[in-house]
């Protein structure tokens, strides 16, 4: 589904696999990063054995959730098609298609906000799954018309190759919680990189209070969901 033609506003649900069929399609890597609670395998508390039967335990969907996975996961799907369209333009017959945004941050600097996320993408040649990293930010339209479409400036779209713990979870702007996994090299990417972060005078920006992959119940599962209004009270 294309969100490209209507500015910041993306499609209400964006359907990515449930994660019980994305599973066996996941490395191993990937598989213990989900069973870790998103860290790198190589940073798995020592002492932890790793068993099929501890891999992804089902936990109920969270009561407080305000989203479904579905709506999650369209907050973030434009910037990830932004960066995939700009790889694949550049890696003719090596092209991706997206699988599953991961997390997202986002910062103020030089007047726009700037991106970093990590996703999966499946690869049209193979069909396996990698992770990507990807530094994106927007100009602002000049457009007058209600929806104007800001236009998409890639720094930097790559693939994460494993093992993922060689990679850093931070940087300047990204919180650490997050685990969006950076590429090696200081100035691999342009924003909150390590040789520039002090001269970048980088802005907060409000926080999109994106919950973790794979944490917001389904659309059937929000709908089974006792409904509870705040202005309802009992009858008296």
């Amino acid at each position: 589904m294309d969100s490209s033609a209507t500015g910041f506003r993306g499609p209400a649900e964006w359907a990515a696999p449930a994660l019980k069929d994305l599973l066996p399609d996941l490395s191993r890597e990937e598989q213990l990063w989900l069973e870790n609670g998103f860290q790198p395998a190589g940073r798995r508390r020592k002492g932890r054995r790793i068993t099929k039967q501890k891999l992804l335990p089902e936990l109920p969907p969270s009561m407080s959730a305000q989203r479904t996975e579905g709506e999650r996961d369209a907050l973030l799907i434009r910037t990830v098609q932004d960066a995939l369209c700009h790889y694949n333009a550049r890696h003719q017959g090596g092209e991706f298609d997206a699988v599953k945004p991961l997390m997202e941050d986002r910062v103020g600097f030089r007047d726009q906000v700037w991106f970093h996320l990590n996703f999966w993408a499946r690869s049209r040649s193979t069909n396996k799954i990698k992770r990507f990293f990807a530094e994106v930010h927007y100009k602002p339209s000049s457009d007058t018309s209600k929806y104007p479409r800001a236009t998409p400036i890639v720094e930097i779209c790559t693939i994460i190759e494993e093992p993922l713990s060689q990679y850093r979870r931070a940087c300047a702007f990204c919180a650490a919680s997050f685990e969006i996994l950076h590429p090696k090299g200081c100035r691999k990417f342009v924003c909150g990189n390590d040789k520039d972060r002090f001269e970048q005078r980088l802005v907060r920006c409000g926080s999109m209070c994106i919950e973790p992959p794979f944490s917001c119940p389904s659309k059937i599962e929000r709908q089974s969901l006792p409904y509870r209004s705040s202005s309802s009270s009992p009858s008296q």
